[in-house]
């Protein structure tokens, strides 16, 4: 899957970049992963507790525990979406998971998009847009090609 998807108007020069994170894999693999360590980890916490070592069941709960919610929280940031849509008059950001959590409004004719180079080699671009002293960085989560490649689109989006 693509994570910088365009759809331009070349007539009107309007039109939207939806941007997403690369998941490197989905939730049900993810689970399928817990469970599978989660069985073998309780095999071997039962093996112990028939030698009468009962202590390593309820840590062993806790480190399957800890691994779950580890893999919550990185799948729960990697269903981010974020919509750039060029209007007439208008920018808008908007990003959210399932729907929109938060929206920006920029006047398109006042809008600039800058491109920082990265403080460290190695690291990517950032991409801003700007517009009466307010800044917002679009892209964060994309890797280094993605965010070149988000370059791209939007200098041929502004610049059209």
């Amino acid at each position: 899957m693509q994570m910088v998807q365009t759809e331009i108007n070349q007539a009107s020069g309007n039109g939207s970049i939806v941007l997403t994170p690369n998941n490197s894999a989905s939730w049900r693999f993810n689970m399928a992963v817990v469970a599978s360590l989660g069985f073998i980890l309780g095999m071997i916490s039962v093996f112990f507790l028939i030698q009468g070592l009962w202590l390593i069941l309820p840590f062993s709960g806790l480190e399957i525990l800890a691994l779950f919610s580890g893999l919550y929280l990185c799948v729960r940031a990697n269903i981010i979406i974020e919509v750039i849509t060029f209007g007439d008059h208008v920018v808008r950001v908007e990003r959210g998971r399932k729907s929109i959590e938060q929206s920006w409004e920029y006047p398109r004719s006042w809008s600039k998009i800058f491109v920082r180079n990265p403080q460290y080699r190695g690291h990517p671009k950032k991409i801003f847009i700007r517009s009466h002293g307010k800044e917002l960085e679009l892209g964060a989560f994309l890797n280094k090609r993605d965010k070149e490649l988000l370059i791209k689109k939007l200098k041929h989006l502004v610049y059209c």
